[in-house]
């Protein structure tokens, strides 16, 4: 995949490097650079990675067309809002506007984004500098300039064996994590949402998993809790892991606290130059409950909002398509920006 994308943008006239986040995972950087001195640097950015495959109930990995639609995994997340800005990049590579841009337009293709966005924060570690990007995201061609953060960890208890009919003399590490499930249902809970945003709503949290015991006639040793919260700025994951930290003392004293991911929520200046750009492309504004590369990159300091074509129930689905219409749209909102006035 990004051996192909490398090839396409090169053949549009970027100059394409790689750079990998692991063996065989890498990140690719177009840069299509200005004639006049650039004053701005603006950063498209979709994602190489899908989800998996299990389930599915159409072809995976060929494009499948069917009645205005095509279906396979990534058609809507995010391959067709790819396609869509290469189509539009075509187009302007060919325009006059491309001659005499001063705005210095870059493409970053990440891969691990389905991961936690690993591509993204290697990048943004590794110095990736921009006055703005654009994650591209099937978000209906509304503007996304909010979305909630993320964290998700695991507690887990040690208990102590014994045979199932001795009960009494093992310690039952399920029984031991239960009042903290009922603390994490109870208290914590209403505390998330009472901290509710303007924005983005309440703060949740869900319990996607309890893992213990084994054999019935075993007294259970270990039990793990997962669960996932989705953030917002007035209730980050450093204040909820103080609140779990304070749950797990009162309530299962000894257990173990694992981050599986903390990754924080973000809110654009609708008010600033190249939001409103995108804005004056789009269909509106909306925000979003789930995490993306934009949330990294406002992390970093680059000013970032999600957008592209597509609508976001049909991602990760088992019949994952995009409209064609979709597609065609989303190319001419792209072009749009690209062709937008000059800084």
């Amino acid at each position: 995949m990004a051996a192909w994308v490398a090839e396409y943008l090169e053949g549009l006239g970027a100059d394409v490097e790689m750079r990998n986040l692991g063996r065989g995972r890498p990140n690719v950087l177009a840069v299509f650079d200005t004639i006049r001195r650039a004053k701005k640097t603006v950063v498209f950015a979709p994602h190489m990675d899908t989800v998996g495959v299990l389930g599915m109930t159409v072809p995976a990995f060929r494009v499948s067309a069917r009645e205005g639609r095509l279906y396979g995994r990534g058609a809507c997340d995010t391959k067709g809002p790819t396609a869509a800005l290469f189509s539009a990049l075509a187009e302007w590579s060919r325009s006059r506007e491309r001659r005499e841009t001063n705005v210095r337009w870059s493409v970053v293709a990440t891969a691990g984004e389905e991961q936690g966005s690993l591509g993204a924060e290697f990048l943004c570690k590794g110095g990736l500098e921009a006055d703005f990007a654009v994650a591209l995201e099937p978000t209906n061609l509304r503007v996304v300039s909010a979305a909630k953060g993320v964290l998700r960890v695991r507690i887990t208890a040690e208990g102590r064996a014994a045979h199932g009919s001795k009960p009494h003399r093992g310690v039952n590490a399920i029984y031991r994590l239960m009042p903290l499930v009922e603390e994490i249902r109870g208290n914590i809970s209403h505390r998330l949402a009472a901290s509710e945003h303007a924005l983005l709503g309440m703060a949740t949290v869900n319990l996607a998993s309890i893992a213990g015991g084994g054999e019935l006639n075993i007294v259970p040793a270990t039990c793990a809790l997962g669960l996932e919260f989705r953030t917002h700025p007035g209730c980050t994951g450093d204040a909820i892991l103080k609140m779990l930290g304070t749950a797990i003392a009162a309530h299962c004293p000894g257990a173990r606290m694992e981050i599986v991911r903390n990754r924080p929520a973000f809110v654009a200046d609708r008010g600033g130059e190249w939001a409103g750009r995108v804005r004056r492309a789009s269909k509106g504004w909306a925000t979003a409950d789930w995490f993306c590369d934009a949330n990294i990159f406002n992390a970093h300091g680059i000013p970032a909002v999600a957008f592209g074509p597509g609508r976001i129930a049909q991602a990760h689905t088992k019949d994952e398509y995009i409209e064609e219409q979709d597609l065609a749209d989303g190319a001419k909102a792209f072009l749009r920006i690209l062709l937008s006035p000059h800084a």
